[in-house]
């Protein structure tokens, strides 16, 4: 039996945050409520209707997605954490950190602290198990720049300018490597330490925050015997991410040859690299809700695809994050009220 969680979840935003939250949920709702209502509802259910009862295997590329992210994550960690956690454990810790990623408005990283929070109920120190949330994050981060750039290259070829993509393709890998690096160098230079100052001249009062400090320092520890001694690995979680990044390719091709609407592997790839930019751009709003559609749907028609069956596209992987989201969300209420 795995043991319950802390008694005490991490706090949840308060006060005039949560009032943002609901204008930004507000904001994204309105625009996925105008996105379907301007649509052709006729086709699009035309569209739904050919997956039958086979809709269900759309959430069949996401959950190996997942396993491949996990297996990055659990690569990361120290052998002794890796022999704590059972992996599917480790599985549903990421689950439920992502769907507090795709909830709320903060850049994708609201729900770091929660993974970190739940591995302690393997008896897992809360800077171990914060070190390895950062270092998964980062090279999660890093691999999706690759995915971007090369995306971004493979659509200037696919548009007829070889030679243009060729020095694309030269500035981008520069742009990349100079953005990973300047990630690594700056968990090197005392990260989580800077956090902590921060958080301690926003609140100096907090008992909390001051007994943070130890902490901090523990995971900057961490982080740079990581970077210079163990760069393999990271290379490793980086290669894992990136082939869960491929299976969002392959989710996309899945998806428009089960609504009777194939395109090429390479349309597939460029439709969901290039996604990760407009959804990115949407920080403000939780799960880039309706930006992602609106934005999805114009690339994926850009592309020559039919817009019934680009709208079909970008509600159906809204309908499969939102499942998963359900689940990561159910598990964490599982962990942190056990019994309730």
């Amino acid at each position: 039996m795995e043991a319950s969680v802390a008694n005490e979840p991490p706090a949840s935003p308060h006060g005039p945050g949560r009032w943002w939250t609901a204008l930004a949920i507000a904001i994204g709702l309105a625009l996925l409520g105008i996105f379907i209502a301007t649509s052709d509802l006729e086709q699009v259910g035309a569209c739904f209707r050919l997956l039958g009862w086979t809709a269900p295997l759309v959430l069949v590329p996401e959950a190996l997605v997942l396993t491949l992210d996990t297996w990055g994550w659990r690569s990361l960690m120290p052998a002794a954490m890796r022999a704590r956690i059972p992996l599917p454990s480790l599985y549903l810790i990421r689950m439920a950190g992502e769907a507090l990623n795709g909830i709320m408005p903060a850049a994708t990283v609201g729900g770091e602290p929660v993974k970190a929070h739940l591995l302690r109920a393997f008896g897992v120190p809360g800077s171990e198990a914060m070190a390895s949330v950062v270092l998964a994050r980062t090279a999660l981060v890093a691999s999706q720049a690759i995915f971007v750039a090369a995306g971004s290259v493979v659509l200037v070829a696919y548009l007829g300018h070889p030679r243009l993509a060729l020095c694309w393709l030269v500035v981008q890998a520069g742009l990349v490597a100079a953005f990973v690096l300047a990630m690594v160098r700056l968990q090197q230079r005392g990260l989580a330490v800077a956090a902590w100052r921060v958080l301690g001249r926003l609140a100096p009062r907090s008992h909390l925050v001051a007994r943070l400090g130890d902490a901090a320092a523990t995971i900057d520890r961490r982080l740079d015997e990581f970077h210079r001694f163990e760069r393999p690995t990271f290379v490793r979680a980086t290669a894992w991410h990136l082939l869960g990044w491929a299976g969002g390719t392959c989710e996309v091709a899945f998806m428009m040859w089960m609504i009777d609407a194939p395109v090429p592997l390479v349309e597939a790839f460029v439709i969901e690299s290039l996604a990760q930019p407009i959804r990115a751009a949407a920080i403000v709003i939780p799960g880039a809700l309706g930006v992602q559609e609106w934005g999805g749907m114009w690339l994926t028609t850009m592309l020559g695809v039919a817009e019934p069956q680009a709208v079909t596209l970008w509600l159906l992987k809204r309908a499969r994050e939102t499942v998963f989201d359900l689940v990561g969300l159910g598990y964490l209420a599982k962990r942190t009220y056990p019994g309730r």
